[in-house]
């Protein structure tokens, strides 16, 4: 249910402006009262739930300038720097609800505005009766590797130097396993087998849920998909990319690596 009652002062705000998410020193989440008697809010309050016993809500501020004794970073940053998981998957859900707020304003179906729904999480369409639900967009990504060798690749989007997993999103009527070998056969011409789930993660940039994957090469010679692609080769695991030009573990795509670096027993199975 969307619309509620003025938040308790000491609830959290998990509040945004301008993309980014206000904080207090240290990167902690600022209650709401911190945020002033009459905030000016484009988004919400949106309820999140608990986290430590007290209630969490998503908003989002108009204006440049945050309150006083607060500051705005980027969630990558907030990620990189702050290891509470429950806090990041909270500021996660924030980010994405909010996402789907500004994005359902109006309804895809008739073009009205909406409204937000009296029992529902949702928005409403009074004038076709639709009702838009927030939504992800699930997507694969995976480690690939044959004997002491992973496949990593440079997107056009990073910058040179910078190498990840392939990854991609899930099409209609597939499964994830589909995905991951479409996926690996489009963007580098190889075939995988031996696709094996590892864990997934929510990816609020901006409303993506991660599935990670291992996967044993099968055959193929790396051909890039040059719309995408600038570059993708095998690294040895005793001569990959520097950790400032790999993906950090704050990422399921750091996690993949990573573990994939400290099991053996992985890499030969």
């Amino acid at each position: 249910m969307i619309p509620i009652a003025q938040p308790d002062p000491s609830a959290l705000a998990f509040a945004f402006a301008n993309g980014r998410m206000l904080v207090r020193a240290g990167y902690d989440v600022p209650a709401y009262e911190t945020l002033g008697a009459d905030p000016r809010l484009s988004a919400g309050p949106i309820p999140l739930g608990e986290l430590d016993g007290r209630s969490c809500y998503a908003v989002a501020l108009d204006g440049e300038e945050p309150p006083d004794g607060l500051s705005a970073v980027g969630l990558r940053e907030l990620f990189a720097r702050v290891e509470d998981g429950p806090l990041l998957s909270m500021a996660a859900r924030a980010s994405q609800l909010l996402d789907w707020w500004f994005g359902h304003a109006f309804c895809g179906r008739c073009g009205a505005a909406t409204e937000p729904h009296q029992k529902e999480m949702a928005r409403h369409c009074a004038a076709c009766g639709a009702l838009h639900f927030p939504r992800i967009s699930p997507a694969v990504i995976t480690l690939v590797h044959r004997e002491d060798e992973v496949l990593l690749a440079s997107d056009r989007r990073f910058r040179r130097g910078f190498f990840a997993l392939l990854a991609g999103f899930v099409e209609p009527g597939e499964t994830l396993e589909q995905a991951v070998a479409r996926e690996v056969m489009e963007e580098v011409a190889v075939e995988v087998e031996d696709v094996r789930y590892f864990g997934s993660q929510a990816w609020p940039f901006p409303s993506q849920l991660m599935v990670g994957f291992t996967a044993r090469y099968r055959s193929g010679e790396i051909r890039v998909q040059e719309d995408e692609i600038t570059e993708a080769r095998w690294f040895r695991l005793d001569a990959l990319p520097g950790p400032d030009d790999r993906p950090a573990t704050f990422s399921i795509a750091g996690r993949l690596i990573a573990h994939h670096l400290a099991n053996p027993a992985a890499r030969r199975a």
